[in-house]
């Protein structure tokens, strides 16, 4: 009975593998994300984008169908914002950080629209 409550080292290595496991996840955050083609006036839209809103829409017209996604789980980005973060990158050359702080997503999911 005393050897159940004994630690040794490689006890303590599974005592911190259960209390990581019975730790509870952090609550999902999602931010709500702008809708940069209304918020932004022409001449502030080209500074932040470095393309108007018409040739915009165009550049979506023609790509849309090959990035958007096959699910709307978990938030998924439109087509739309997808773009926009793709060229917010390539007009600031920021990094992925702050395009992703600047759309509303983690770097991650930045990094993962701009190679789409």
């Amino acid at each position: 009975m005393d050897q159940l409550f004994d630690v040794s080292s490689d006890d303590e290595d599974i005592i911190d593998y259960v209390e990581h496991i019975e730790r509870p996840r952090k609550a999902r955050r999602y931010q709500e994300r702008k809708n940069h083609i209304n918020y932004w006036d022409d001449e502030e839209f080209y500074n932040r984008f470095r393309f108007t809103k018409p040739s915009v829409h165009l550049i979506l017209e023609k790509i849309e169908d090959g990035i958007k996604s096959t699910t709307n789980w978990n938030h998924a980005l439109l087509p739309m914002e997808m773009l926009l973060l793709t060229l917010q990158f390539f007009a600031c050359g920021s990094m992925l950080i702050v395009v992703g702080d600047f759309a509303g997503v983690h770097k991650s999911t930045a990094s993962k629209v701009i190679l789409k």
